[in-house]
């Protein structure tokens, strides 16, 4: 993460099934205020062949942006 890079703090998880989607609310650090959307498309492949521990770990490092560990425990 850059130095001029405020951290994401997640606020919360939306799930749609249908595509499947995760739409993670967040705010940044020192604004609670102002929330933005970030969408994660979740391939249909990944669901049929993943376990559940395997796509919290492939979101925990492809969107780790979002998937703060400080504020949003496995």
């Amino acid at each position: 993460m850059s130095g001029n890079l405020k951290p994401s703090i997640p606020h919360q998880l939306c799930l749609k099934f249908n595509p499947p989607k995760i739409t993670l609310i967040y705010h940044f650090e020192n604004n609670e205020k102002e929330k933005f959307y970030h969408d994660i498309y979740v391939e249909k492949r990944m669901l049929e062949t993943m376990t559940d521990d395997e796509i919290a770990t492939h979101l925990y490092i492809s969107e780790d942006y979002y998937f703060n560990p400080k504020f949003l425990k496995r």
